[in-house]
């Protein structure tokens, strides 16, 4: 698939969209989160649907219809896998977790600590699913703020980073104001997602006079 960089002009867009999407899902990641898998699901197929409209030769027309008809296709596969969905969820929170505290390690080491913290994550995200979700959702959704601030602060190429996770390390290990900027913004999400429903607790109702 050819690596496709969006221009100086739409940069600074997409990065402000990946702040606001990255601020949503700290804060409001639990209660989105199925939206968030079938977003996903859309892209992933549009993706795949425009690829192989071109793949076969089908002109515009037909890579249109195949990015429209992958989208809808994976956004339904991406809401009824819920269950993976929530693995992947986990895995994001142990990997994502492993990479910041073992940014100064090599980067290959650091990665794959991250990726064995991962698998732990993705495991107990299936059992304890509305906690682990929502560490997931907030740690993921710093992180993406994050990267996103920096293309504003710095001109950092985030996009970069997102398809290159091996460097990922890097990049927190030498940006001082990062790895204490997520932890920061993802314990505040934290703690406003369990606090949007009383700590998942329902509130009992009066009883009647």
């Amino acid at each position: 698939m050819p690596d496709v960089h969006p221009s100086a002009e739409l940069y600074p867009w997409i990065s402000a969209g990946a702040i606001a999407w990255g601020v949503m899902n700290c804060f409001y990641g639990y209660r989105i989160f199925k939206l968030t898998v079938a977003l996903l699901g859309a892209l992933a197929g549009a993706i795949f649907g425009q690829a192989a409209g071109l793949a076969l030769g089908l002109g515009p027309v037909g890579e249109i219809g195949g990015l429209i008809t992958g989208g809808l296709v994976g956004a339904g596969l991406g809401f009824l896998l819920f269950v993976a969905a929530v693995f992947v969820a986990g895995f994001g929170l142990g990997a994502t977790l492993g990479i910041l505290f073992l940014s100064r390690l090599n980067p290959m080491v650091a990665l794959m600590s991250g990726c064995v913290l991962g698998l732990i994550g993705g495991i107990l995200a299936v059992y304890v699913q509305r906690v682990v979700t929502i560490l997931a959702t907030a740690l993921l959704g710093a992180l993406g703020t994050m990267l996103a601030v920096s293309y504003f602060s710095q001109q950092i190429d985030w996009l970069f980073y997102c398809r290159q996770p091996q460097q990922l390390p890097a990049l927190i290990d030498n940006t001082a104001w990062m790895f204490p900027a997520i932890l920061g913004l993802a314990s505040v999400g934290v703690v406003a997602q369990f606090g949007l429903d009383g700590g998942g607790k329902k509130k009992a109702r009066p009883a009647d006079e």
